[in-house]
């Protein structure tokens, strides 16, 4: 039998786009870390590319290495990945299923570029999925 996985999504574009690390607990053993390549969640990674003179999937990777290093969970723990896609909640769906998830925890900031996520992903899967509250302006 595996081992249930808790989905989070981060948007580095967004200053609260790691609220949904909140939400993780104790019964999350497994984590699958994802950053969006494409779209509008993408623009800050595209901007650091650009920057650093390398392509998106570096940039999302350094970006995930950060916050795995920042998480400090065992390497067993944590599976980093990027997405690609046109909509975001196809890109979440398609993890959780082929990933056995459990839980789909996003940023609250998601509503400005896929208005109605939780509930499209809901949709798709069977995992809970639970939206992390906006930051205060």
């Amino acid at each position: 039998m595996s081992t249930l996985s808790t989905l989070v999504l981060l948007d580095p574009t967004a200053t609260d786009g790691e609220a949904a690390l909140d939400l993780l607990d104790r019964t999350d053993a497994h984590i699958i870390l994802v950053v969006l390549l494409s779209g509008p969640a993408s623009r800050s990674l595209r901007d650091f590319a650009r920057a650093e003179d390398t392509d998106m999937a570096t940039a999302g990777w350094r970006y995930l290495e950060e916050v795995v290093e920042r998480l400090a969970l065992a390497p067993d723990q944590v599976l980093a990945m990027t997405a690609i896609g046109p909509s975001a909640a196809m890109a979440l769906a398609d993890i959780a299923v082929a990933n056995d998830v459990r839980r789909i925890l996003v940023p609250g900031c998601t509503e400005r570029y896929e208005p109605g996520l939780p509930a499209m992903v809901g949709r798709c899967t069977d995992a809970a999925v639970l939206m992390a509250e906006h930051a205060a302006a």
